[in-house]
């Protein structure tokens, strides 16, 4: 009986996994296409983006709490804004390395903190979430970043000195910190919030809120960090 519930629950871990895996990486697909639309489509479709996400905030599954759901709406407007910053100033290499970054930073966190366990990050906020995990998000996005980075570099025209900023080695350290603690932010605001999820529109890893916390908090980061230099 124990052998048998060990084996579904096991069975159902490998399968959230696969989900969130084929979800994140055909988030990154489908957001590198948009690199190649003019800028005005792609900013429409970012706000189009943050009316799914409000509408996510303020559905009527969640009950109550709206000043926090007010400030929420607030951060993710600031988020997008953000993000479209990135995009015009930063350029392709920008938005390119904000979503790697997020996207692979929850990857590398999911999958080793599945693999070893051990401690949790912040046990009260998001109980799945541990050190290991933490520490192999770090590390996927820092190895996906060089590969992106020798790639990119080797093709692009943008060799400018936004790009060099962009590539420091603190600044990216510093965002894939914000990736982090915009997954667990938005894990937090769940938690008060009631709910699991924010939305089911992605198979294994929820709504659109669920998707763009990291890029979301990552992005109003980046921007800040390429406004005050």
């Amino acid at each position: 009986m124990e052998g048998s519930m060990l084996k579904e629950k096991i069975d159902e871990e490998k399968k959230e996994f696969m989900c969130r895996l084929f979800s994140s990486f055909g988030f990154v697909l489908v957001a590198v296409l948009l690199f190649w639309v003019p800028y005005r489509v792609f900013a429409i479709l970012c706000w189009t983006t943050y009316i799914f996400m409000v509408g996510e905030i303020f559905s009527p599954k969640i009950k109550g709490k709206m000043l926090l759901r007010i400030l929420a709406a607030i951060f993710c407007f600031g988020g997008i804004r953000s993000f479209l910053y990135c995009r015009e100033f930063l350029g392709q290499f920008g938005c390119m390395f904000l979503i790697c970054i997020s996207s692979l930073t929850d990857i590398g966190g999911y999958s080793i903190g599945k693999i070893i366990r051990g401690p949790k990050l912040c046990p009260k906020i998001s109980p799945n979430k541990t050190w290991a995990g933490f520490g192999g998000g770090v590390l996927l996005a820092n190895l996906t970043f060089l590969c992106l980075n020798s790639t990119w570099f080797q093709f692009s025209m943008e060799k400018s000195l936004t790009y060099a900023h962009i590539t420091d080695f603190w600044t990216v350290q510093i965002v894939i910190l914000a990736s982090i603690a915009g997954d667990l932010l938005e894990s937090w605001f769940k938690r008060t919030m009631g709910v699991k999820d924010m939305g089911d529109l992605f198979p294994g890893h929820g709504g659109f809120l669920d998707r763009l916390d990291s890029l979301l908090l990552a992005s109003i980061v980046l921007a800040v960090l390429n406004a005050i230099s």
